[in-house]
């Protein structure tokens, strides 16, 4: 049984190969449930919002997920944390089966957090108004990731390639590129691209940052929103649904092989721009085209 398992899971993650990453079963371990920590910020907090409610509407119960969480985290101010040893991060988890997020009373560390048994995946990604500058980024990404292997060896690592701010924004950081979302754009994928080319050890690159420009370029943008709440963070409704259709289609699906095209979620109650008909068809088409080509930006059409 377990030959015929692995041999129909190998067919379905050959089927839906993509270019970002190596084509491996996510479920390091192999015990059936798929275990999930994000390394992160409110950019990770946008991306992962939803998934529970992805997962359940999907009707897959054996995904567990936790977000560390402290705002605007650069990736070198992680590293300041674990260095301390230092609780300083809300902690969400999402328990397999469940599929709801509880926010834990007592914040966490990165230690403490590598230490809860052997997760499958660990995602990481750069502070926003960072995520262009590959300075800031390779010599505290190279800790991380020593630190990360060292506690989970058996753990797949994943890249979150989170997006430009609205045309509109008002930053702080933006003026890092000319208050321009274009450039900012292309600072972030240069950056991805030197990362992939430097580090041989992220079997994923999960593209919300790809998804959000196609989505962008879409009849669905609200410009000068631009699919933000704020001009840097997702909108409630249908960015951080986009968001969590991409984590799905890049990290869940090669292991269920439920496309995220059969989901009939809807977000009524959320946001400006709201997660229903139209809108959560482009977005989920957007998560689609990106976790085939993380690093290419194609026009969604819509059948």
């Amino acid at each position: 049984m377990k030959r015929l398992f692995s041999l129909i899971l190998c067919v379905a993650l050959c089927a839906i190969a993509t270019d970002a990453s190596a084509k491996r079963n996510p479920d390091a371990n192999g015990d059936g449930v798929l275990r999930i920590l994000a390394i992160g910020n409110s950019f990770s907090d946008d991306g992962m919002e939803h998934l529970p409610a992805l997962l359940e509407n999907l009707g897959i119960k054996k995904v567990e997920l936790a977000r560390l969480y402290v705002g605007g985290c650069s990736v070198e101010r992680h590293m300041q944390f674990f260095d301390k040893q230092q609780s300083a991060y809300t902690f969400y988890t999402s328990k397999a089966g469940e599929n709801k997020w509880v926010k834990h009373a007592e914040k966490r560390s990165i230690q403490s957090a590598l230490a809860m048994g052997e997760w499958d995946v660990i995602t990481m990604q750069q502070a926003s108004g960072y995520s262009g500058q590959y300075e800031t980024i390779k010599p505290h990404l190279e800790r991380l990731v020593a630190v990360v292997k060292k506690a989970q060896p058996q753990a797949h690592l994943a890249w979150h390639i989170t997006w430009s701010y609205s045309t509109a924004s008002k930053h702080q950081h933006y003026h890092h590129y000319d208050n321009l979302q274009a450039k900012m754009d292309t600072a972030i994928m240069q950056a991805v691209l030197q990362i992939r080319n430097d580090f041989d050890c992220f079997d994923y690159f999960i593209p919300s940052g790809t998804a959000i420009r196609m989505l962008r370029l879409s009849p669905v943008n609200n410009a000068p929103n631009d699919f933000t709440r704020d001009g840097y963070h997702l909108d409630y409704g249908a960015g951080r649904y986009a968001a969590a259709c991409v984590w799905y289609e890049t990290l869940v699906r090669p292991f269920y092989g439920e496309k995220v095209s059969t989901s009939t979620l809807e977000i009524h109650d959320k946001g400006i721009l709201k997660a229903e008909g139209k809108y959560a068809a482009y977005c989920r088409r957007a998560a689609e085209l990106a976790a085939k080509k993380p690093f290419k930006v194609r026009e969604i059409k819509i059948k």
